[in-house]
């Protein structure tokens, strides 16, 4: 019987070899998934600057070859969202959201893609439900963006309240100004000026240094100081 030794043991030369055919695939497979990340990755690189059919034809493979990558399928779905290619753009990411039905991102896009095909339902649907589920904040302002280009604006304030009474920061965080200063922008838009007053305020309690809030106090006439800041919550 052929054998290999090491370190003095014997070890038959067919274990060997049935070693390394089952640990070649292996190792292939961890490179095929090194790739796919790392091209979703870059994809996502080329989006942030709206290179979109360069990120499309770098993730298409990705797509193709392996469908239950939800990196893929969701940096793929943002390209053709961003070209215009809403069909594509839908099929894509609603298979990155059964894969990942829990990632915020994943949902924003997706409702955007529902609101472009004018499904404003189905994303006012998708939307709410995460909001509520996770307590996301970024959901509701999803939501209340859409209602606002869908001509809603009781949806849009309702959802912009929601946001604020998710906005819950993590420990050793501070809470988002974005939920304050998005409902801020609603209140002015709808002539309610003491209540957009109020959020700018409270947003001022969270970050008085953030450069925005200085300046729409300083456009509502509103005076900086100690007493400026407003407590938190709807």
């Amino acid at each position: 019987m052929n054998t290999a030794s090491s370190h003095g043991r014997t070890t038959p030369t067919a274990i060997l070899i049935a070693a390394h055919v089952i640990a070649l695939p292996l190792a292939l497979a961890g490179c095929s998934a090194t790739s796919s990340e790392q091209r979703a990755a870059q994809a996502d690189d080329l989006l942030k600057y709206g290179r979109y059919e360069e990120a499309a034809k770098l993730v298409e493979p990705v797509v193709q070859d392996d469908p239950g990558d939800w990196r893929g399928q969701y940096a793929y779905g943002r390209a053709m969202l961003g070209m215009g290619k809403l069909e594509d753009a839908r099929r894509s990411l609603d298979r990155a959201y059964r894969l990942r039905a829990d990632n915020e991102d994943v949902v924003a896009a997706l409702g955007d893609c529902m609101a472009r095909q004018k499904d404003v339902k189905d994303a006012y649907q998708l939307l709410r439900a995460f909001g509520k589920d996770f307590r996301s904040w970024r959901a509701y302002l999803s939501l209340s963006r859409i209602a606002e280009a869908a001509g809603d604006p009781d949806t849009a304030a309702t959802a912009a309240v929601d946001s604020i009474k998710v906005n819950e920061p993590l420990p050793g965080q501070r809470a988002s100004i974005e939920p304050y200063m998005r409902d801020a922008e609603l209140c002015f838009s709808f002539g309610k000026e003491a209540e957009g007053v109020r959020r700018l305020r409270q947003a001022y309690g969270i970050a008085p240094e953030d450069p925005r809030i200085a300046r729409m106090l300083d456009e509502h006439g509103v005076k900086r100081g100690k007493d400026t800041a407003l407590p938190l919550g709807p």
